[in-house]
């Protein structure tokens, strides 16, 4: 009789604690996932933030937690755990009325823009007899910017030609709106820098004096054409990296710098083009540009954009994988227009390539 009892006993027990947690188990039971940060930079380490609340008497001792991420965010530290490609699953242990936070480390592989939208909750009943689920919008995005080149190796004579032409198009062009003076005129003046007041005043034509040292304009083109040659992902990447160090160096140095490419922003959905700027978001605005480049696109060829160039008052630097014939043509065309150009042209290591260096035309061998 009292095993009869005992029996009983355990199988209510068992009944009641299946029902209790199938019918309450996601019961004030909340979820927050969210990153460190919402920038960084290729290889910087960040943090995935998890906290879990179970508000009510039942306890959660198994709950699983599975949520889709690029693999490009590299985890370790043994709180996560592939399942899949993206699948990440963490498991925890959330007693009654209790909050577990935890912190998953991992690595910014690659830039990109990652989303992490849907958290999925497994949890069972004492006995691990049932399982059940539940779906958490939980909404966070990070930007991965990409890594900069911390050293200008085998670019020193491009680096060189760069700082040159600027040097050379701001003399020859002084920016209207920089005034460091005023002086008599003389015949070379244009006409628009006479200053009538104070031509009045010395009843002799005096001239405004323009400070040629801030007008430095640079303009960095990327170019994502496919090359069927030589061409790998690696490659692409290295020259969105170079594009970076580009824009970060000459920003730094005070130089007015634009970008246009012709890839496709895999947000907006279109190509990016981003007027000359100084400021310190403009730098932020080209690294976001760089970060969102989707490399899945077929961009359109870049030879007619270059054909529409036609400002004498900058410094063109064009950085392309592609060196077919007709970016080839138009590159020398911007130059035969009086155009300052230098076009960079990353290709691997051990690449046998049939192309002669100009003035205009740089091999950045890198890989």
């Amino acid at each position: 009789m009292f095993i009869v009892v005992m029996g009983m006993i355990i199988l209510s027990v068992i009944f009641l604690q299946s029902y209790a947690y199938r019918k309450y188990w996601d019961k004030d039971l909340t979820a927050l996932f969210r990153f460190s940060g919402k920038e960084a930079f290729e290889g910087d380490k960040l943090y995935l933030r998890a906290e879990i609340a179970n508000k009510k008497i039942l306890p959660l001792p198994w709950l699983m937690v599975e949520y889709q991420l690029s693999s490009d965010l590299i985890f370790s530290g043994g709180s996560a755990f592939e399942t899949g490609e993206s699948m990440k699953v963490g498991v925890f242990s959330v007693m009654a009325y209790k909050r577990v936070r935890r912190k998953l480390p991992f690595t910014c592989g690659k830039r990109g823009v990652y989303r992490l939208r849907r958290v999925r909750l497994l949890g069972s009943n004492l006995l691990h007899t049932q399982t059940y689920h539940k779906y958490l919008n939980c909404p966070n995005e990070l930007t991965v910017f990409p890594g900069l080149l911390t050293e200008f190796e085998g670019l020193s004579v491009i680096i060189n030609n760069v700082d040159v032409m600027l040097t050379v198009r701001a003399l020859i062009n002084p920016d209207p709106f920089t005034f460091r003076g005023i002086r008599e005129y003389a015949p070379v003046d244009p006409l628009r820098n006479i200053n009538f007041k104070a031509t009045a005043v010395a009843r002799e034509l005096m001239v405004n004096i323009h400070a040629p040292t801030s007008s430095k304009q640079l303009e960095i083109i990327l170019n994502m054409e496919h090359c069927s040659i030589h061409s790998s992902e690696e490659l692409y990447e290295q020259a969105i990296r170079l594009a970076a160090t580009f824009a970060h160096h000459y920003l730094n140095e005070d130089v007015s710098v634009g970008f246009y490419t012709n890839g496709r922003d895999v947000v907006a959905g279109k190509n990016t083009y981003i007027p000359r700027g100084t400021q310190t978001a403009q730098l932020y605005a080209i690294y976001r540009a760089l970060a969102r480049l989707g490399l899945a696109f077929r961009p359109n060829s870049i030879s007619a954009y270059l054909d529409t160039l036609d400002d004498k008052g900058s410094v063109y630097v064009i950085i392309s994988t592609y060196h077919g014939a007709d970016f080839i043509s138009a590159v020398e065309g911007m130059a035969a227009r009086g155009l300052a150009v230098q076009a960079v042209i990353p290709v691997k290591n051990d690449a046998e390539i049939i192309l002669a260096e100009s003035t205009e035309i740089k091999i950045w061998r890198n890989l």
